[in-house]
């Protein structure tokens, strides 16, 4: 994903939205001109923090009797995190015991949820592992459960996309475990049984050859992230030229290298085609399963490194997108000349033993990031970047406010982009985030209050509105309420009113997009 997007037209002397009346300064007096007070506040500053959700209704959709189309369901979620809100309509949605219309979600054996970590959520996509009592279905059954799984997990605002695996592994569409059945997107309304007839389209006939007959599907695609923070995701549109298993190997690899290579800094990042000393290899494991070795020319960990990335977080990239996507894959090996690479090690993260060489997908769980959006500075105006975070941290207040306050990467201070946040300013200082309706109460320390006064004038608006437009773009909130150490301050550097509410305006976000 791109880093650098959207450019936020900031007019320090005009640009400050708030519900109430903002400061003006004089040329004869260079103090505050008083103004219109708010309405009374009727928030009490928060001391700790707050889950901004609300509890709501959600539509689970079930495969309908007729087999023509899906039938929806209405449930109530209590409030909770993005994570445990996928998790919890999901576990509706097995729950349904059917009905006259919808059949119950897995037919005669109830399937439940696999293995440690069995919802992932990252940039959109969210990933579900079922249990094997899913392989109970016919191929058209599997199919339409998991369009009707995917159409229920888009409801939730953040996700856009699932992909379906059943015991760690991706589940062929055809008898020859060749034809993959890719990233799904909500389908509510449509016919389901055409949707599976398209899908029949794609499979090789019997007594063809499968690396001649071309596939174009939706994929989720895992890059490793600049200055080795971890693995992001995104899903692209991708040709393969045929439909073996090392053609949809090289294929994803290849769609991988483009969408690294397309982030801010991407041109130094090698391609990957060519530390590669050979087309993927694809063998059988004991228990069935596929690995795929792919196999790096040597000083390739040093290559890496020029293209700020790390060969632990390459293999994690892979080990994830292949895996996802290939039927039956469970594991990658990684080589370095003639030797398998047995241990992944980061600064960042944990080193991992890769146990005969074998890089599982378990194994690489911590290395998946989410992304929030923050806002830095840029020629004196706000400018919007993409920040890596842990998956469960995405819809925290406060991990948002802490991704601002480590500001720009290298890449990124490269291109002129500085941090908004005084370097002084720790997480210690956010004494409480939380919600109210629709507002955001963020109260922060004295020391906080200080530094923007130490700012000055010039920097103040930039500082309280990167603040603003990072929380309300992330927690779809409208408007944020400061306080400093439970109490509101009137004025702080003297260019804005701080005891006013103040708003995120899409409207002049989307003028200054470039």
């Amino acid at each position: 994903m791109r880093k650098k997007g959207t450019c936020l037209l900031l007019a320090v002397c005009c640009a400050v939205f708030l519900t109430g009346c903002t400061g003006k300064v004089t040329e004869e007096d260079n103090s505050p001109v008083p103004t219109l007070r708010p309405a009374e506040a009727r928030y009490t500053a928060p001391d700790g923090d707050g889950i901004v959700a609300e509890g709501r209704e959600y539509r689970i959709y079930l495969p309908g009797r007729d087999s023509l189309r899906m039938v929806s369901r209405s449930v109530y979620l209590e409030p909770a995190n993005l994570n445990d809100t996928a998790e919890a309509l999901v576990n509706s949605l097995i729950a349904f015991e059917g009905d006259g219309e919808a059949r119950k979600f897995g037919g005669t054996r109830t399937p439940e949820l696999y293995g440690t970590h069995p919802i992932e959520i990252s940039g959109g996509v969210c990933t579900v592992n079922l249990s094997s009592s899913m392989l109970q279905l016919s191929l058209s059954d599997y199919y339409k459960h998991c369009l009707a799984l995917s159409t229920t997990l888009c409801e939730i605002d953040g996700i856009n996309s699932v992909n379906v695996l059943v015991a760690d592994k991706s589940v062929a569409l055809d008898i020859s475990g060749n034809l993959p059945m890719g990233t799904l997107i909500a389908h509510q309304g449509e016919n389901i049984a055409v949707l599976w007839e398209q899908m029949e389209a794609k499979r090789t006939p019997l007594g063809e050859d499968s690396s001649k007959n071309p596939l174009n599907s939706l994929a989720t695609l895992y890059y490793p992230l600049p200055d080795n923070r971890g693995v992001g995701c995104t899903i692209r549109m991708v040709n393969f030229e045929g439909q073996k298993p090392e053609q949809l190997a090289a294929g994803l690899i290849s769609a991988v290298n483009d969408v690294r290579r397309d982030m801010t800094g991407g041109q130094n990042f090698p391609e990957l085609k060519g530390l590669m000393t050979h087309d993927p290899v694809v063998s059988e494991l004991e228990d069935g399963t596929r690995l795929i070795t792919l196999s790096l020319r040597e000083g390739t960990e040093a290559i890496l490194a020029e293209g700020r990335t790390d060969l632990a977080c390459f293999a994690a990239a892979m080990t994830y997108t292949l895996t996802t996507f290939i039927p039956g894959t469970t594991a990658v090996c990684i080589r370095i000349g003639d030797k398998p690479v047995t241990e992944l090690k980061t600064a960042r993260f944990n080193a991992v033993t890769a146990l005969g060489g074998l890089v599982t997908r378990p194994a690489v769980e911590p290395f998946l990031m989410s992304n929030v959006t923050v806002y830095f500075a840029r020629n004196g105006i706000l400018c919007e970047c993409e920040r890596p975070v842990a998956r469960r941290s995405v819809d925290s207040l406060r991990a948002q406010m802490c991704a601002l306050m480590d500001g720009p990467d290298a890449t990124e201070t490269e291109e002129g982009i500085s941090a908004t946040l005084p370097d002084a300013v720790r997480e210690d200082d956010i004494l409480g985030i939380a919600a109210e309706g629709d507002t955001l109460l963020v109260n922060l320390s004295e020391r906080f209050r200080a530094e923007i006064q130490e700012r000055g004038r010039d920097e103040e608006t930039l500082i309280c509105y990167s603040i603003v437009n990072t929380l309300c773009k992330n927690s779809g909130m409208k408007r944020v309420r400061f306080f400093f150490e439970g109490e509101q301050a009137e004025y702080v550097a003297g260019t804005i009113y701080w005891a006013g509410e103040f708003m995120y305006n899409i409207g002049l976000a989307e003028k200054g997009l470039g």
